[in-house]
C-alpha cells in the first residue's frame, strides 16, 4: 500500500585490491571543488571505446584503464595517463569568449518546446542498451535497501518502451528497529525498473513547465575558444508564487539542435511551499525531487547516456508513520547495439530488489561503474550478502 501510495506523487568506492585498478577524483582546478559527473571516455581491452561518469562526489574507479580522456561541458577536456593507484586530476574551467542571452523571435519557451516534441521519439526501435542500475531507499536518514543489476533494455518503441532483463543482481536490507520507521521496512524503490529507458525519454516534467505561466525560460549562447558553442536555458521559477516550483536547465547542441541535457529539481527558494496533501490513506508532503538526464546524439541517433531521479517525501499515516522516505535510481548506459531481435518476455518485477541476490560475478567491480559516495558504501559494506 505504501509503494502504491508514494506512486501517487512524483559510490559505491570500490575497495577491490586488484591490480590495473585506479581510484581518482575530478576536481576544479580554480576553487578545488569536486566536479560532480565528468565523462571518462577510455578504451576497453578490445581497443572499443567506452565510457563512465564520476559520481556526484567526483569520484571514480577504473579497472584495467591505463589512458581516459576526461570531459565535462565546462572544462577543458584533458587526456590522462595513470602512473598511479591513486590520483586526483585537476580540470581547467572554460573561457567563454561568448556568453550572451539570446534574443530572438522565438521564445525559450516556444523553442523548448519543439526541442522536445522532437526528442520524445527518438528512442531507436530495434535496440539494446546494455546498463548498470542502482536503486536506493532511505527512511529517516537510514539507508534500508540497496539494489543494483547488470541489465539489458530491448527497446521496442519510439519512447523508450523495452522489454527488461536481469542479467545479474544484488540486493541488501537493513531493518529498522524504531517503533515507527519499522513499519515502512518492507517498502521498495518508488519507481518501476522496466520503464527506466521510457521515463528517460519522457519529457512529461518538463512540458508541465512549459505550459505553466510560473516559469520563463532564457536562453544563451555560449562559446569556447576553440569555437565549440551550445545553448543554455535557463529555468527559472516565479520568485512571487507561493507555490512548489521548479528550477533546472536544458542544454542544446547547436550542431545537431538536439538536447543533450537537462536537470529539473524542486527549487531551494520553493521548497518553504510544499504542503501536506491527503492521497489515500496517508497525508504526504513533497520535501525534494531531482531529475537529470544526459543524451548523445550520434550517426542521426538519440542515445541514452545516464537517467537519475531521486525524491524525498515525508509521509503521514495514523499513529505510527511520522516518517522521511527518500528513493532514488541511476542508470548508467554501458553500450549500444541496434537492429537486435526484440525477446518475447522479460522481466516481470517492479523494482531491482525483486530480482533479489543472483549473480556469477561481482558485476559492480567491472564495465567501471561510477563508485557509490563514501556513507552508500558504508552500508554496503556493513551488510553481508
Amino acid at each position: 500500500m505504501i509503494k502504491h501510495t508514494l506512486l501517487f506523487l512524483l559510490f559505491f568506492t570500490f575497495s577491490f585490491s586488484q591490480e590495473n585498478s585506479t581510484k581518482g577524483i575530478v576536481k576544479d582546478a580554480e576553487t578545488k571543488e569536486t566536479i560532480p559527473f565528468v565523462n571518462i571516455i577510455c578504451k576497453d581491452n578490445s581497443g572499443n571505446l567506452t565510457g563512465t561518469m564520476t559520481n556526484e562526489d567526483g569520484e571514480f574507479s577504473l579497472h584495467r584503464i591505463k589512458e581516459v580522456e576526461i570531459s565535462h561541458i565546462n572544462y577543458e577536456t584533458k587526456k590522462v595517463v595513470f602512473e598511479n593507484k591513486e590520483v586526483e586530476i585537476y580540470l581547467t574551467p572554460k573561457v567563454y569568449i561568448l556568453d550572451e542571452l539570446i534574443i530572438s523571435n522565438v521564445s525559450g519557451r516556444d523553442f523548448l518546446k519543439s526541442l522536445i516534441k522532437d526528442a520524445k521519439v527518438r528512442a531507436v526501435k530495434n535496440s539494446k542498451l546494455s546498463t548498470y542500475g542502482r536503486e536506493i531507499v532511505k527512511i529517516n536518514n537510514q539507508y534500508t535497501k540497496y539494489s543494483d543489476a547488470k541489465m539489458d533494455y530491448f527497446i521496442k518503441k519510439g519512447n523508450g518502451k523495452s522489454v527488461l532483463q536481469i542479467n545479474q543482481s544484488r540486493a541488501i536490507k537493513s531493518n529498522l528497529q524504531d517503533s515507527t520507521s519499522s513499519v515502512l521496512n518492507g517498502m521498495n524503490s518508488a519507481y518501476n525498473v522496466r520503464d527506466y529507458v521510457k521515463y528517460a525519454y519522457n519529457f512529461d516534467g518538463i512540458e508541465n513547465l512549459i505550459k505553466s505561466k510560473e516559469y520563463t525560460f532564457d536562453r544563451y549562447l555560449r562559446r569556447d575558444a576553440s569555437g565549440f558553442e551550445y545553448e543554455y536555458i535557463k529555468i527559472i521559477p516565479n520568485a512571487e508564487s507561493d507555490e512548489l516550483l521548479y528550477e533546472g536547465y536544458v542544454i542544446v547542441d547547436n550542431k545537431s539542435n538536439k538536447i543533450i541535457e537537462f536537470k529539473v529539481e524542486i527549487a531551494d527558494s520553493h521548497k518553504k511551499n510544499s504542503k501536506l496533501k491527503n492521497i489515500l490513506i496517508a497525508k504526504l508532503k513533497l520535501n525534494d525531487q531531482s531529475v537529470w538526464c544526459k543524451f548523445k546524439f550520434v550517426n542521426n541517433q538519440y542515445e541514452l547516456v545516464y537517467y537519475k531521479n531521486s525524491f524525498s517525501l515525508y509521509i503521514q499515516m495514523g499513529k505510527k508513520v511520522h516518517d522521511n522516505v527518500s528513493s532514488t535510481f541511476d542508470l548508467l548506459v554501458l553500450d549500444v547495439k541496434n537492429d537486435v531481435e526484440i525477446p518475447e518476455k522479460g522481466f516481470g518485477g517492479d523494482t531491482i530488489f525483486e530480482a533479489g541476490t543472483n549473480y556469477t560475478q561481482k558485476f559492480w567491480e567491472m564495465n567501471n561503474v561510477f563508485p557509490l559516495k563514501e556513507s552508500e558504501q558504508r552500508f554496503v559494506d556493513s551488510i553481508k550478502n
